[in-house]
């Protein structure tokens, strides 16, 4: 469960509520999707995740890997 956060800057807090929607919405689709596209999605939350991680990585640097890595696999979603 998350902990409670208090924020000091807006913009954080519109993030932080952004992030626990997006997890709501995605955990409700879950049943709806196949097992196949799962993998792919899988495979990009988990490599997202690990490049933020990484201690002063920029968010651009990791914004352009995860485009590169992630493309093939939103074209192959697009035509299905």
């Amino acid at each position: 469960m998350a902990r409670a956060v208090k924020f000091t800057n807006p913009r954080d807090k519109e993030i932080f509520d952004a992030h626990r929607k997006y997890i709501e919405a995605m955990e409700s689709r879950l049943d709806t999707i196949s097992d196949e596209t799962k993998g792919h999605y899988l495979k990009v939350l988990v490599a997202l995740t690990e490049k933020l991680t990484i201690p002063g990585k920029p968010l651009s640097e990791i914004l352009a890997e995860i485009m590169s890595e992630a493309a093939p696999l939103l074209f192959q979603a697009m035509q299905e």
